[in-house]
């Protein structure tokens, strides 16, 4: 809802529920033999309000002025189903006893909890020009989050889903969190139009529950707020005409305390974790050239760095690793080309291509589970009526058919590397009408 208080003041409010249940059967293992296969069943709804203050003066100063609240409700089951076709006591029959005696072997080791999450929070967006040239930006937020995990228990089960033995007892966790962050930068307009910036600014992301406990006591806990201090300057600008577009930015990230998922390679628990410290660095250049009406080129560049500066995962110390899924170097470039255009519509060429150097997906490095650098190609012809009523699209992706991964996760204690691939080629036909 938007309303007008006045010419120059108004008020949004942004109300949001969201409900949904889950249950998805994962063959982790891959393979027919049933080393270890995961169900999930997942309930959960949301609720958010966010209500803001916005004005337009027409003079030097403007503002927002906001309050926002989130409540999150979560029950989860999560089960391992660990090498649940073996006979572990050789007695001919796989039943509870191979769990009581080769527990976690032959065992499904079942968790469960209820979670409820709220955020409440107040903020504020200000901006004042200096000069017509120059506009200072600045904002606060203040926030205060709860978190209520209940009724958490671990319980090791027979394949007939008999109780074997309880691993971790009935127990509650919560944690209060307040926070204040913020955000001041500056804004520089040329003579030409063109737009500098620099920006310093403070983020934070609330504590959470490590919620995949399975075997002892000791795996329960609360993730720490994470913080970082990030440090940004860059340029908007535009030339030949207008038809060259160019964007660039640098920037510097301070992480303390930065949150992630570390998968126990023996038995495969999850634990949410904090890396102390941490930073990264990096620019990004985008390019856009229209020499035409009919031709456009775009064009992306990421450079990277990344580093852990203290923390110890698994018990191996990381620091000086790079972090997870951090390519140093990705880039990507297209056309727009419209070859034919008349009374029958247009036909149009739009080839692409995305690059990216190598990455690990997990923070100890480990250099079998690295992803090597790859390029995907593919790109899509489109037919369009004059009237833009109807289209008719021919597309391809990975024309190269490329075989790479999107995660690796290192499983040793099942005898494997559980890992994501990525879509092979793929080709189609689309078409489409509109009404």
């Amino acid at each position: 809802m938007n309303y007008d208080v006045s010419d120059t003041l108004a008020i949004t409010s942004i109300t949001s529920y969201d409900k949904g249940t889950l249950f998805f059967k994962e063959d982790t293992d891959g393979i027919r033999a049933q080393n270890l296969e995961v169900p999930y069943f997942d309930r959960a709804s949301q609720f958010a309000q966010d209500l803001r203050l916005t004005s337009d003066t027409g003079g030097p100063f403007d503002f927002i002025v906001g309050a926002y609240f989130n409540r999150e409700k979560v029950f989860n089951e999560t089960t391992l189903e660990v090498f649940n076709g073996t006979d572990a006591n050789s007695d001919g029959v796989i039943n509870a006893q191979d769990c009581a005696d080769a527990l976690p072997v032959a065992c499904k080791i079942r968790n469960q909890f209820d979670q409820v999450k709220k955020s409440f929070a107040l903020y504020t967006d200000l901006k004042y020009k200096l000069t017509d040239a120059l506009t200072l930006r600045g904002g606060l937020r203040y926030t205060h989050d709860t978190g209520a995990q209940t009724g958490f228990k671990s319980d090791a089960l027979g394949v007939d889903d008999s109780f074997v033995a309880n691993l971790i007892p009935l127990s509650d966790l919560r944690f209060t969190q307040n926070n204040v962050s913020g955000k001041i930068g500056i804004d520089y307009k040329l003579a030409s139009g063109d737009l500098l910036y620099a920006s310093v600014s403070r983020g934070y992301r609330a504590p959470s529950f490590n919620a995949q406990a399975f075997f002892a006591p000791v795996e329960l806990g609360v993730a720490k707020a994470e913080q970082v201090t990030a440090f940004e300057a860059g340029a908007k600008t535009q030339f030949w005409d207008r038809r060259i577009t160019l964007n660039m930015a640098a920037f510097y990230y301070n992480y303390k305390n930065q949150q992630f998922i570390n998968v126990n390679p023996a038995d495969a628990s999850q634990q949410l974790l904090n890396i102390p410290k941490s930073r990264l660095y990096g620019g990004e250049v985008e390019l856009t050239v229209r020499p035409s009406d009919t031709f456009t080129f775009h064009g992306g560049l990421g450079l990277l760095s990344t580093r852990i500066k203290e923390g110890i995962v698994s018990g191996v110390n990381v620091a000086g690793n790079r972090l997870s899924n951090a390519p140093t170097l990705t880039f990507n470039a297209s056309f727009d080309w419209t070859m034919v255009q008349g009374k029958f519509g247009a036909i149009s060429f739009h080839p692409e291509v995305a690059y990216q150097s190598s990455q690990f997906f997990e923070n100890i490095n480990i250099p079998r589970l690295r992803q090597t650098s790859y390029a995907l190609f593919g790109g899509h012809l489109d037919w369009n009526s004059s009237d833009g009523r109807y289209s008719v699209s021919a597309w391809a992706r990975n024309l190269g058919n490329k075989f790479y991964f999107t995660s690796r996760i290192d499983l040793t204690g099942f005898g494997l590397d559980y890992n994501h691939i990525g879509n092979p080629r793929m080709y189609g036909v689309t078409a489409g009408v509109k009404f």
